[in-house]
């Protein structure tokens, strides 16, 4: 029986190794893409169909467990009848527990007092071994990796009946992409570093004050000036002075620095929003300016804005 184990878990242990090939994959990166989807349990919750289909659900549960319930009581009580006609015929039985615990977990185990012929003649360290063989379960679920194979290599690997993993992943790269078109078409372009607009607006630079007075003024002080922060009305930035770079370190945060990232708290629009309050400051006078950090950028900063106000103007025509 021993040997048997040792070859039982060394054919385990190959046939382990042999499936790696098959669920090794490649790991791709994808460009991160915003696509808003709405839940299941919202889908149902929107149509008297889905409705109807939560309930009925809702009841089936009931139901199961309340028949789990009256089942487990049901044997129970016949445990109770069988028991009390076992002891007046002289008669031990086990439980309907201990005989689903003997036939399927532990295996008909012997008593303490008949274990001494099932030592082995060898011990480790002077612990000794008893002869048992695999607990049931553990046979099964062996027995089971062979069944699941059976299915599994001709499914995956043969006929091609279900899409591997690597087929898979092109298929969600593809349903994103048409996702992120379709966006685009409507109008919906993910907000990102990169593609974040500046825009001096009244209605963004007033939606930005109001994001920037909640979150960000308790270090950067009311108007800007500074505190923990540093100050953002003069012309020297530590990071990026355009609309992305703000952007960046509004989203990304600078941990090193104490600034928390606050992509997890703000949306993109709302952080493209304060992004442009922030410079929006640029050039104003706060009560108590905090000294200069970083590196002046004023020239880099107004020649794009004077690049974006020129894109802005009609074009002229010359008059013959």
């Amino acid at each position: 029986m021993k040997i048997f184990n040792k070859k039982l878990w060394t054919g385990l242990f190959l046939f382990g190794i042999g499936l790696q090939p098959i669920f090794a994959q490649t790991e791709e990166v994808l460009e991160d893409i915003t696509i808003e989807k709405v839940s299941i349990w919202d889908q149902l919750m929107q149509t008297e169909q889905g409705r109807m289909l939560l309930l009925i659900g809702g009841l089936l549960a009931t139901l199961i467990v309340l028949l789990i319930v009256l089942t487990i009581l049901m044997v129970k009580t016949a445990d109770i009848i069988l028991n009390k006609r076992a002891a007046e015929k002289g008669e031990v039985r086990l439980s309907f527990y201990q005989q689903f615990k003997q036939r399927w977990i532990t295996g008909k185990l012997r008593p303490v007092d008949q274990q001494g012929d099932m030592m082995l003649d060898h011990d480790y360290d002077g612990i000794k071994e008893m002869d048992y063989g695999m607990p049931p379960w553990l046979s099964y679920v062996f027995l089971g990796t062979f069944l699941f194979a059976v299915f599994y290599i001709p499914a995956f690997l043969i006929f091609d009946i279900v899409p591997d993993q690597q087929t898979e992943y092109q298929q969600q790269i593809e349903e994103a992409a048409l996702l992120a078109e379709a966006r685009a078409k409507a109008g919906m372009v993910a907000i990102s570093a990169e593609t974040a607009e500046f825009s001096d607006e009244q209605s963004v630079i007033e939606a930005g004050s109001a994001i920037y007075q909640k979150n960000c003024a308790v270090c950067h002080a009311n108007d800007g000036g500074g505190g923990v922060g540093p100050n953002l009305t003069d012309e020297y930035w530590l990071h990026g002075n355009d609309i992305s770079g703000v952007f960046t370190t509004v989203s990304e945060g600078v941990p090193a620095k104490g600034m928390i990232p606050w992509k997890g708290n703000l949306s993109p629009k709302e952080i493209q929003d304060v992004s442009n309050y922030v410079l929006s400051l640029v050039g104003t006078t706060p009560a108590s300016p905090k000294e200069p950090q970083g590196e002046i950028r004023k020239q880099e900063m107004a020649e794009e804005r004077i690049e974006e106000k020129v894109e802005e103007l009609p074009e002229v025509k010359e008059v013959e």
